[in-house]
């Protein structure tokens, strides 16, 4: 049998040095990821075991203490690409939203809360779905929730730019929580509507008109939202986009068809224009495009018979005046050719005239004071006479009642229309009794200052007839409404 050959070990092997080497640097290299692995296990136990103390502090609403410590973590630089920190930053102010004792030393809770959910879910969207699955949504469906309802208290106490931006706060959040698919809807009609309205009695109409726009460009046509359509309306008008206005009127009349609003004619609008300038601007070209438009005849007039009235200020020069009161004039035979029933219409006409002798009444008084006083000044001549008054007095008093009679006189042919007209609608109630009323009053006091003024016998009988007339009338009048 044949024996192996045994070798002789008894010196040592030598190892290429390359080798030596690499095989030194490979157990090295695995000690220390042992180590390592070891040191990461401590550190995420460790961590761990602060975060659990961190959710036990926000859970027992210790939410200083929750702060601090997680502050310590986000400002370390080890943890600043941890997601968790970050969610749980979103979850403890979240619940300070949630509560009002907290709220108030924290103002800016809800930005903070949003600012951490978004940092966390941009980080690693899977680890917020994560989170959000273990943890639950509350704190986050917080953020929609509270201010939503804190904004409809604000709107109902009329705090409207609270509840602008209560319900912006509101927004923010739904939107977020519906991108993260954790619910709600892409666009709260709801919320939109009492956020462009907060803007809206807050005096935000730009703004209003923003959020108004977004309920119109889905259509939404729920009832209660027809008022998105007129405010739409609204909007577009005094900003003179009346191809929008056109726009949006039809849309609501497509939506809300039994609604009135969307069939007024723009001319309802432009009676509720504020700016005086803009309206009267507004209304004229309105007249020039439809002149048989009578309720835009009938506004312009008036616009410009208020004017007339405080001719005074508006009109200092006699050729303004008498072209400002022509076109008035014009306008109210325009009206009575289009509806030569309505006995107001020659009524008001014949009033431009009768006021302006009416208001005659006054610089006459005035002079008479100023004779009077110069009468009482005097002392008789030897003849027991008192001088005259000076002659300019007496002039400018006898133009001033001239003036006062060329008025009346204009006047009185549209009183005198309108008397029968307005006595045949006397009866229909107590407004157009007192129309009637005012008229023969009206009557009675010019014909009254006509016979005062006479100079020929025969005039004074004739005006002392029409008064007569016209008192007879009123007591009549007067004693069949007893």
């Amino acid at each position: 049998m044949k024996q192996k050959k045994i070798l002789n070990r008894k010196a040592p092997i030598q190892l290429n040095p390359i080798i030596h080497n690499f095989l030194f640097l490979k157990i090295n290299t695995m000690k220390r990821t042992a180590l390592t692995g070891v040191s990461l296990l401590a550190i995420m136990f460790t961590m761990a075991q602060n975060l659990t103390k961190v959710k036990d502090a926000i859970n027992a609403k210790k939410y200083a203490e929750a702060k601090t410590q997680l502050e310590e973590f986000i400002n370390n630089p080890k943890y600043q690409k941890n997601t968790e920190l970050f969610y749980l930053k979103g979850k403890l102010y979240g619940d300070i939203v949630a509560d009002p004792n907290a709220e108030k030393s924290y103002p800016d809770a809800f930005q903070l809360a949003m600012d951490n959910f978004k940092k966390t879910a941009e980080m690693d969207k899977s680890k917020f779905v994560m989170y959000t699955t273990l943890e639950g949504t509350q704190q986050i469906f917080n953020l929609y929730a509270i201010p939503y309802n804190k904004g409809v208290k604000s709107l109902e106490t009329k705090e409207y730019d609270k509840a602008l931006t209560e319900f912006q706060q509101a927004d923010m959040a739904g939107r977020f929580i519906f991108g993260q698919g954790l619910g709600l809807t892409a666009l709260d009609t709801t919320l939109i509507f009492y956020t462009g309205f907060s803007a809206l009695l807050g005096g935000k109409e730009d703004l209003a008109a923003q959020y108004f726009t977004k309920l119109a460009n889905i259509n939404v046509g729920e009832k209660g939202f027809e008022d998105v359509y007129k405010n739409l309306m609204i909007y577009h008008f005094n900003k003179n986009n009346l191809a929008e206005f056109e726009k949006v009127r039809q849309q609501g009349l497509k939506l809300y068809p039994k609604e009135e609003y969307f069939t007024y004619d723009e001319v309802v609008f432009i009676n509720d224009i504020k700016d005086e300038a803009d309206k009267l601007k507004r209304i004229e070209a309105k007249v020039a495009k439809d002149p048989k438009n009578m309720e835009a005849i009938s506004i312009l007039t008036e616009i410009l018979f208020d004017k007339l009235i405080n001719a005074d200020s508006l009109y200092p020069k006699e050729e303004d005046y008498k072209a400002a009161e022509s076109k008035v004039v014009g306008l109210y035979e325009q009206m009575a050719a289009l509806s030569p029933e309505d006995g107001l219409i020659p009524f008001n006409t014949g009033l431009i005239y009768i006021n302006k002798g009416f208001k005659i009444n006054n610089n006459i008084s005035d002079v008479n004071d100023k004779i009077r006083k110069f009468n009482d000044a005097q002392k008789p001549d030897k003849a027991g006479k008192i001088p005259p008054p000076p002659k300019e007095l007496t002039t400018l008093r006898e133009d001033l009642r001239a003036k006062q009679q060329v008025a009346f006189d204009q006047g009185l042919p549209y009183l005198l229309k309108a008397q029968p007209l307005i006595e045949k609608k006397s009866g229909a109630g107590r407004g157009e009794l007192q129309n009637y009323k005012k008229l023969l009053d009206i009557l009675i006091e010019i014909y009254s200052s006509k016979r005062q003024a006479a100079k020929l016998p025969a005039d004074k009988a004739k005006y002392e007839a029409e008064e007569a007339k016209w008192n007879k009338e009123y007591d009549r009048i007067n004693n069949a409404g007893k």
